[in-house]
């Protein structure tokens, strides 16, 4: 059974791939986790970089803007995405986190992909459910003065950043993989608008 919530293309993984990884995070020591995932970012912020080319001659200073805002816009959502998949990853089921990046007009497409148990899925519904019935800007000054009270580390400022200071638009695809135990995939989208 599937089920999809929020702004998420199907058709984007027909052919409009320009890069993908997958880490199989069970296999992996936990020692080495925050350096696999910095390692990773390292090479992705090089490869995405090749979209964000400027001409030293370029006279237009907003268009340079421009391109330099996105180039940051697509470096903190690819961190933010596979920071997530990482840190709530379902390692005993052994499946592959797969991470993916397509371009589909003008748009850049962000995709993670991962399986959480049932105690993360509950969280996560909970707060796609609360989102749905929240202005972005409040939600997010909410969740603000709630991580300053509280210290958690389970913010959910990420999203919340995505959408409020980047004007993404995100959307998540669950898949049940296993009833016993309860495993299931969990496949984020966001849309980054590149004009």
């Amino acid at each position: 059974m599937s089920q999809i919530i929020g702004n998420f293309i199907e058709e984007v993984f027909d052919d409009s791939k320009i890069f993908m990884m997958e880490f199989f995070m069970h296999a992996i020591p936990m020692t080495k986790r925050k350096q696999t995932r910095y390692l990773s970012m390292a090479f992705m912020t090089e490869y995405l970089a090749n979209f964000f080319t400027f001409k030293e001659q370029e006279e237009d200073i907003f268009f340079f803007q421009k391109q330099l805002q996105l180039k940051s816009a697509a470096n903190y959502i690819a961190n933010e995405l596979l920071e997530n998949s990482i840190k709530y990853n379902y390692e005993l089921g052994k499946y592959p986190l797969r991470f993916a990046i397509y371009l589909l007009e003008s748009n850049l497409i962000f995709v993670t992909k991962n399986c959480v148990n049932k105690k993360t899925l509950n969280k996560l519904n909970n707060f796609i459910n609360e989102l749905s019935d929240s202005d972005v800007s409040e939600f997010y000054f909410r969740q603000l003065e709630k991580g300053a009270e509280e210290k958690s580390e389970e913010s959910q400022l990420g999203f919340l950043s995505i959408l409020n200071d980047y004007e993404a638009k995100l959307g998540w695809k669950f898949e049940t993989v296993s009833k016993e135990p309860e495993i299931t995939s969990v496949t984020t989208m966001v849309q980054l608008a590149t004009n």
